[in-house]
């Protein structure tokens, strides 16, 4: 008997052991969310999987609230038992077009957060501190919405003014880089590694305002300022340029400007009023050989825009009547065709963000 019970116990296949085909089946029946528990359950699944494409191409619009004071202002995010704060999230997956909602367990550190950037399923933020009744310290941390993970930064001992980031925080590759005023007539350059958790930072002449966009490209962190000039920041060389605006934008108001990845290339998206036309319009510039050229097609593309961010996403031949049109999300999206359907959605940050490869 006690044979036969061995033999068994030697016979039964594992779970870990699933043929690939069947777990490539599961995967593609699995929202994307579902896909990264699916494939962390074990090292064989994660392995046999490492080649599957998950089929969101199309970016996910997240939005959130986040309270601003450490009271917890918004009342509707007390709870009234404990006093506990509670903050959430909305993501909007655009091929199955559901709305998750993600609460976080480790809510305090969002109070009085502010959205840097995001990449890649990973968005990163700042949260101004008072440790030295100094106003200046910054705390820094990465948060993923897809898995929930959170993971925190050394504190840079200034107040920034805006940050991006080169890659993944997972990555021995990952470097923050951030812009801080030092003085009236000095900037502050900061740079972080989350592997070595160590600050660099490099002082330059020069002070240009206030920040609209941060983006890296292919070595070069870019800045958005405000008004006049684009500045760049080379990695390799440690040098710090400024670039006037084409003129168009450095003559009109009030424009909104985005910086966006055009295949390697910086593109300068600009919203501003155009007297021409009575109203406002798109302007698009691709940054060629420390140039502005001015363009108006985005290689068979769309663009999308919220106040947080902007991305360039590739068209199918289903979509193929998108190609070259921007969009804007303010309290529903432009783009009816693709996502229409989330409807209105009354929570205030937004941006589009796409998952993890």
């Amino acid at each position: 008997m006690d044979k036969k019970l061995e033999e068994m116990k030697t016979e039964r296949p594992l779970w870990s052991n699933l043929p690939v085909d069947i777990l490539i089946s599961i995967l593609e029946r699995l929202r994307y969310t579902d896909q990264i528990r699916f494939r962390a359950v074990c090292k064989g699944w994660r392995s046999d999987t490492y080649g599957f494409k998950h089929e969101n191409k199309l970016p996910w619009l997240m939005t959130w609230k986040w309270p601003i004071e450490e009271d917890g202002s918004f009342a509707s995010l007390r709870n009234e038992e404990d006093g506990s704060i509670t903050t959430w999230c909305n993501l909007y997956d655009p091929i199955r077009k559901q709305k998750t909602i993600v609460e976080s367990t480790q809510a305090a550190i969002f109070v009085g957060s502010e959205f840097c950037d995001a990449k890649d399923g990973w968005v990163l933020f700042s949260k101004r501190e008072d440790l030295m009744n100094t106003g200046k310290t910054t705390s820094f941390f990465f948060y993923n919405p897809f898995t929930t993970k959170i993971i925190k930064l050394a504190r840079s001992y200034l107040k920034v003014t805006a940050a991006s980031f080169t890659t993944t925080p997972d990555s021995p590759d990952c470097l923050i880089f951030t812009y801080s005023k030092y003085s009236r007539t000095t900037t502050s350059i900061g740079t972080y590694s989350p592997i070595k958790k160590t600050w660099k930072r490099i002082y330059f002449a020069g002070y240009h305002g206030s920040i609209y966009r941060l983006i890296y490209i292919e070595g070069v962190f870019y800045c958005a300022f405000y008004h006049k000039v684009m500045g760049s920041f080379n990695l390799a060389t440690q040098e710090w340029k400024t670039y006037r605006y084409p003129t168009r934008i450095c003559s009109a108001p009030y424009s909104d400007k985005y910086l966006i990845d055009f295949d390697g290339m910086l593109l300068l998206a600009s919203y501003a009023y155009d007297e021409s036309r009575l109203g406002k319009r798109w302007s698009l510039y691709l940054f060629d050989d420390f140039n502005w050229c001015e363009t108006e097609n985005l290689d068979n593309g769309l663009l999308l825009t919220s106040s947080k961010n902007a991305v360039l996403v590739p068209v199918s031949e289903e979509t193929s009547d998108l190609r070259n049109e921007v969009h804007m999300v303010v309290l529903g999206c432009s783009c009816q065709k693709l996502y229409g359907w989330v409807g209105i959605d009354r929570l205030y940050n937004k941006i589009w963000i796409f998952p993890s490869i």
